[in-house]
């Protein structure tokens, strides 16, 4: 499973726990090295480290390996008895500095405008992480607080650390509605996607279950049949009155669910670069049947639809913006063999 789907499945959860977005971001934060750890792990490691190393320099402060260390151990990045050093990654240690001098410049940005962070901030973000640690790895609450976060207290504290920089994170990058409707309208070109209809044979029955051999060649030969006669000059429309078995024949823009049904990434790349009045080559099996399709329009995305995704793309590039005027405004060297 790739890293991608995974945090995507993280956000999801911790969603489900916290209505504040700040908190499900501080909560994804928090676990986000552990999680990296658990996936990365096997992968030898040729960085050797002394515990007294000076990895990165802020505002002429020197960070050195072991410091690192114990922040990661301070919030349950790791198995409390694990360090750093063996956990075999270059990957996961390039990716702790890393987070740690980010988390950093940022907490000192905060103290400086004086963000404030309430218990209940702190105590929702630990219960989350807690929950989701011991759902994710199976644990009981004396497990966890065994395995991860024997001293709250201690824990507690470094989280508060976490929750006060990226409440000024998030204070700094979030995007208003106004400006993802701005970014909008000025793309809409961005927004565009095809409208298709689609002339469809069944290779399930009405329960979905898979169709014997036999009856899937079939299908395979009637799509055959089907599309040799749209070749032959048969006009789309008549043959999809005629032969396709879908209840409905339009596909919204995106294809909808029977996108989902591609596994083939190829097979969505045809059907996503249609031009309007083109049918794909010959038939496509999905995982429901056989599929031709052709692209009868485009229809502009609404804004609505599109809104959250606007919204996350343009807080990541202000996110970026800050965190490298943060690095400049704090001097920030981070050792080359560490970047």
């Amino acid at each position: 499973m790739g890293n991608k789907n995974i945090f995507s499945k993280i956000k999801k959860y911790i969603s489900k726990l916290l209505d504040s977005t700040l908190l499900i971001v501080i909560a994804l934060l928090l676990i986000f090295l552990t999680m990296l750890y658990v996936y990365i792990r096997p992968i030898d490691s040729n960085i050797k480290n002394d515990s007294k190393e000076i990895v990165a320099y802020i505002d002429g402060e020197k960070l050195r390996f072991n410091e690192v260390e114990k922040r990661a151990e301070e919030t349950f990045y790791i198995d409390k008895n694990n360090t750093i050093e063996n956990l075999g990654s270059d990957t996961y240690k390039k990716e702790l500095i890393k987070y740690v001098v980010y988390e950093d410049i940022l907490y000192r940005k905060a103290k400086e405008e004086n963000i404030h962070v309430t218990k209940q901030e702190i105590e929702d973000t630990y219960c989350s992480v807690e929950k989701f640690i011991t759902s994710k790895f199976n644990l009981d609450d004396a497990e966890f607080k065994n395995k991860y976060a024997d001293d709250k207290n201690k824990l507690v504290k470094s989280m508060r650390k976490s929750i006060k920089a990226y409440k000024y994170l998030d204070e700094k990058t979030r995007v208003s509605d106004s400006e993802a409707r701005a970014y909008y309208d000025a793309h809409k070109d961005k927004f565009r996607e095809g409208v298709y209809r689609d002339i469809f044979i069944s290779t399930v029955d009405s329960s979905g279950k898979k169709l014997s051999k036999e009856e899937i060649d079939n299908a395979e030969n009637r799509a055959n049949e089907i599309y040799r006669k749209l070749e032959e000059g048969c006009k789309f429309e008549d043959l999809e009155d005629e032969y396709s078995e879908d209840i409905e024949g339009t596909i919204p823009g995106g294809l909808g669910d029977l996108e989902m049904s591609f596994t083939d990434q190829k097979l969505r790349n045809k059907i996503s670069t249609l031009k309007v009045g083109e049918c794909i080559e010959k038939p496509l099996r999905s995982a429901y049947g056989y599929h031709i399709i052709k692209r009868v329009g485009t229809e502009e995305e609404p804004f609505d639809k599109v809104k959250e995704e606007i919204k996350s793309m343009l807080s990541y590039k202000k996110q970026i913006k800050l965190i490298e005027s943060l690095m400049k405004e704090y001097n920030v060297e981070i050792k080359d063999k560490y970047k």
